[in-house]
């Protein structure tokens, strides 16, 4: 139970850094998402100067939902004081290889080039793909129902390619606790040109529009989780 624990907080710890707040912990991310893990190690925030490089590797390979990815790139030391801080990402041969480590997804710090983190989904194969987003009654009533979704403060609103409880064996992109599941038209946001991608743990995400909203044209149906009831909007 107490590794559970460790490995628990740890991820959590690592989600927060690596979607939200890399900038204010001075961490340079590369244009695909990925910190150095010795430059993770070196904050005091979070605890992670407590942590050693086999207990990121453990956990990031653990984690049920897939969450992070484990990868080597390339960075080059800033002259001076040596700090895990100083660093910049260069080509491939260029500097010094080293052990990094990103999120799949859910992030809502800038600078990330999504074509190089997420794969593009061809609008072809937008018309045949299931796509859900699963929500909580209180948002749906008070929000969603006459706004449509929006990706609020991340960069991408996310959806699942199927239901916690289908055949689809969904791992991420939506809790277990959904009371509402909006389905999306594919095909109609395929023929408006919104942009869908898919992360490397089988998440479905889009900005929407260009404000930021995936209106309410774009729903093909609503149900109600609990009694399979559609609902009106």
């Amino acid at each position: 139970m107490e590794k559970k624990k460790h490995d628990r907080t740890l991820s959590k710890a690592l989600s927060w850094a690596l979607r939200h707040s890399a900038p204010s912990l001075k961490l340079t991310v590369s244009t695909d998402g990925y910190v150095p893990i010795s430059a993770i190690l070196s904050l005091k925030a979070r605890k992670f100067n407590t942590y050693t490089e086999d207990d990121i590797v453990q956990v990031a390979q653990s984690n049920d939902k897939k969450r992070f990815r484990v990868d080597t790139k390339y960075v080059t030391w800033r002259p001076g004081k040596p700090n895990p801080l100083f660093y910049e990402f260069t080509k491939e041969g260029e500097g010094e290889e080293v052990l990094c480590i990103r999120a799949n997804q859910g992030h809502s710090i800038p600078g990330i080039c999504f074509d190089e983190l997420l794969t593009l989904i061809p609008p072809s194969e937008l018309t045949d793909l299931v796509i859900i987003h699963g929500t909580n009654t209180e948002a749906w009533e008070n929000h969603i129902k006459t706004k449509g979704l929006s990706k609020m403060n991340r960069n991408h609103i996310h959806f699942a390619p199927g239901l916690p409880d289908g055949e689809e064996k969904v791992i991420s992109g939506m809790r277990k606790s959904c009371e509402v599941y909006i389905f999306i038209d594919g095909s109609k946001c395929a023929e408006s040109q919104v942009k869908f991608y898919r992360s490397d743990n089988g998440v479905i995400l889009s900005a929407g529009e260009k404000d930021g909203i995936l209106p309410q044209k774009y729903f093909a149906k609503v149900v109600d989780a609990k009694t399979g009831n559609e609902l009106v909007f």
